[in-house]
Order: structure tokens, then C-alpha cells, then sequence
């Protein structure tokens, strides 16, 4: 996850010939929303309640937002409350005026209140999970100071989770929502850290040379990283009940940058054995591997779809890096970004229907979301450097509430 940076620091120095520099540009994924409509009213926060909520709606990618007519399941929504007390009241009626939902949502926040319902209404009529309540963690660099933050998708300031003036880079939230695995080189190289929101501290777990850019098993049982000793970098899995560490890899090259299959049975890493970083797809055991395609002559960063159908990475093209996706196979490359210098790191979200990705396309590098269906892009972070996100399951044990 180090993309542009990693393999320039190891001493590679790279020139290709001979790859396209033409590429096809993601297209909206095109698949039809449904059409919702909705009402807000309430207390003084009402108004902004309802953006946020038109927001939660538009960009789920499964429903739209439109003005109430036949055939449209119509919400009404009632915000009450005070600062640290809301109660959101809803009322859900169907395209024929068939009551479908009546409920009530009270909690310490109207913005979580919104979200929940925006997922629920999601789910009510597509039978598919909203992601409105789920959260991106990520790093950011200040005044020599490190960070690890986590912020809800909403305007709200994101919550500081872990700051030192180290270096600390490489999240990962596990697939249960309980830890984020990161580097830290408090100690002098990069070891990896658990960070636990049950206890709201962190733990070291991983040591011994260079160890960075974990990444879980899809039930949290492994964790995937790189280890460097003496220059040379392999992918080690440490066992999260026992703390035992195996060797997946023994190559005098670079392997790093894994990403597990949403099966767990594979792997999809990073690999200069041909002489410049590609993609390779390994058993997650450490058995047979196969090249993930031949398109570019730098490619890294590359994140499974937790639907298992496509791969996001990061590539150079035309000396800027950006963000592609491909199917799982190879084939129908995609360039996702066009706009930037340095686009990278890309993370599925939990549903597979949305990306997050650092970008300088606004002259300050800081976190980006995109919609896959439509092409959205939404700017999460700003006002710092911020880079390497990570994103929550869908049910999240900590974070903003």
C-alpha cells in the first residue's frame, strides 16, 4: 500500500516500453435505482437532516431520490430532540400506499440516526445492504505529527483514534469491525499494531525487521503482511489465536501489497520477480501463483472486491499513477481516475459497490469516495495530508457513533 513510494525506496530504478498508454475509462456501472421520495421535518437540525439523508439515498447506488409520484415508495421522517438526544420518527408507505415501515430511531446523534435509516430503507426495498452507516479509517501527516482517524461519511470532524509523531501508515479494519491492524515505527522499524475499539488501545503483535500492509482473512482469523530483512521482502501470515508466523513466500524479490479473495482461498499481491512491480494472484497458503495480467509496466496496491469479481490497483500511465479496475480474471481494464498526479491505495467498500482512494486531484492529498453505479465521487477528508484508507464492515463496532 505504498504504492508510488515503495519500490523507488527499495532502489528499483524502472523504464518501460512497449504497454499501452490508452486505457478505457470507467463508465457508469448503469444499473437502474430505484426511485424513493422523502420528507424532513422536525427540529432545527431538520434541513441538514434531510440533505444528509437525500445524500445517504443518492449515493448507495441502489436507490435515487426523486419528487414524490405514483408508483414511488414515499418516507416520512419527523427529527426531534435536542444536542445528545434525538428521536427519529419514520413512516415508510409503498408504491400503492401499503404501509411498509414504521419505526422509531432515538440515539445521541441525528447524523447516526439518518444513516441507520437510510441503510434500513435500502435494504427494505432492494434487499441489498446501504452503506451510509459504515465509516473509512485512514492516515494523516501534520506538523511531524501521524495520525489514524475514523470518519463517518458525513461532514462531521473525523475522530482521532491513534497520533504520534512516528511514522504510521498501512491500516487495515478487520472484517469483524473490532481491530485495525497498522505499522508503526515507534520502535525503530515498523512493527504491526492491533488497535482494539472494546479496549481503545493498541497492542504490538508483529516484530522482527520491517513489517508493513497487513491485510485480513475474511474471518479475521489471519493477517496477511510484508516482511523486509536485509533489503528483501516476502509475505508472512501471523495467526491471530495462536500468534504463530508463517513464511508464504521465499523469492529474492519484492512481494508485498497482499489482499485476500472474499473466499479466503486466494491472495492477490505485488511482485517485481520480472524486474518492475506487477500483480500476481497466489493460493493464500503459499502454493502456486499466476501473473494477474500483462496491461502496465507498474502496477501495485491491488484490493479484492468483497463480491470476488474485480480487482481495484494502482498503475502508472503517462508518468501520473491512477486508479484502475479490472475483472478478476484480467480482462476489461478500467481506468477510475483521470483528474491528479498521485492516485492510489485504492479499498473496496464491505458491499463492493463503492471505492476509496487518496488523491492530489485537488492540489491536497485527501481521501475520495466513489460510487461505482453512477461515478460519484465524494471528498471525505480535507485540511490535512491524509492517504491509506481502510473501510469498515457493515456492522461496525467502533468509531463515531
Amino acid at each position: 500500500m505504498w504504492c508510488s513510494m515503495k519500490f523507488l525506496m527499495a532502489g528499483v530504478i524502472l523504464v518501460f516500453s512497449g504497454y499501452s498508454s490508452e486505457f478505457m475509462q470507467m463508465t457508469p456501472m448503469g444499473n437502474e435505482c430505484i426511485p424513493v421520495s422523502i420528507e424532513l421535518s422536525g427540529c432545527t437540525e431538520a434541513s441538514e437532516a434531510l440533505e444528509q439523508l437525500e445524500f445517504d439515498i443518492d449515493f448507495s447506488g441502489i436507490l435515487e431520490t426523486a419528487d414524490r409520484g405514483e408508483g414511488y415508495a414515499h418516507a416520512r421522517c419527523v427529527l426531534s430532540g435536542t444536542r445528545g438526544s434525538y428521536t427519529l420518527s419514520v413512516d415508510v408507505d409503498g408504491a400503492e400506499g401499503e404501509m411498509l415501515l414504521k419505526t422509531e430511531y432515538s440515539g445521541s446523534s441525528w447524523q447516526t440516526l439518518i444513516h441507520r435509516f437510510a441503510d434500513e430503507f435500502v435494504y427494505l426495498l432492494s434487499g441489498e445492504q446501504g452503506i451510509a452507516s459504515t465509516q473509512v479509517a485512514y492516515i494523516t501527516r501534520s506538523s511531524g505529527f501521524y495520525s489514524l482517524k475514523v470518519q463517518s461519511l458525513d461532514p462531521r470532524a473525523p475522530q482521532v483514534v491513534i497520533s504520534d509523531d512516528e511514522v504510521i501508515t498501512t491500516p487495515s479494519w478487520s472484517t469483524d469491525g473490532e481491530e485495525i491492524a497498522f505499522t508503526s515505527y515507534r520502535n525503530g522499524l515498523g512493527d504491526i499494531y492491533l488497535y482494539s475499539f472494546a479496549n481503545s488501545s493498541a497492542q504490538r503483535i508483529i516484530t522482527g525487521g520491517l513489517n508493513t500492509s497487513p491485510a485480513w482473512t475474511p474471518d479475521s482469523r489471519y493477517i496477511a503482511f510484508t516482511r523486509s530483512i536485509g533489503g528483501n521482502s516476502d509475505i508472512h501470515r501471523y495467526d491471530t489465536a495462536s500468534g504463530d508466523v508463517q513464511r508464504l513466500t521465499a523469492r529474492g524479490s519484492i512481494e508485498t501489497s497482499p489482499s485476500f479473495s472474499p473466499t479466503g482461498q486466494q491472495m492477490i499481491l505485488t511482485s517485481d520477480r520480472v524486474g518492475y512491480p506487477q500483480l500476481y494472484i497466489m493460493d493464500s497458503s503459499g502454493g502456486s501463483v499466476e501473473r494477474a495480467g500483462f496491461a502496465h509496466g507498474y502496477c501495485d496496491s491491488p484490493s479484492w472486491s468483497p463480491t470476488g469479481d474485480r480487482i481495484a490497483y494502482c498503475a502508472r500511465s503517462n508518468g501520473d499513477f491512477h486508479i484502475f479496475v479490472m475483472n478478476a480474471d484480467g480482462t476489461d481494464i478500467r481506468q477510475v481516475t483521470t483528474e491528479g498526479t498521485l492516485n492510489e491505495d485504492p479499498v473496496w467498500s464491505p458491499t463492493g459497490g463503492h471505492l476509496a482512494f487518496s488523491s492530489d486531484m485537488n492540489g491536497e492529498r485527501s481521501i475520495y469516495l466513489l460510487e461505482l453505479n453512477k461515478l460519484t465521487v465524494y471528498r471525505l477528508s480535507s485540511g490535512t495530508e491524509s492517504y491509506c484508507a481502510t473501510w469498515s464492515p457493515v456492522t461496525i463496532q467502533g468509531g463515531i457513533q
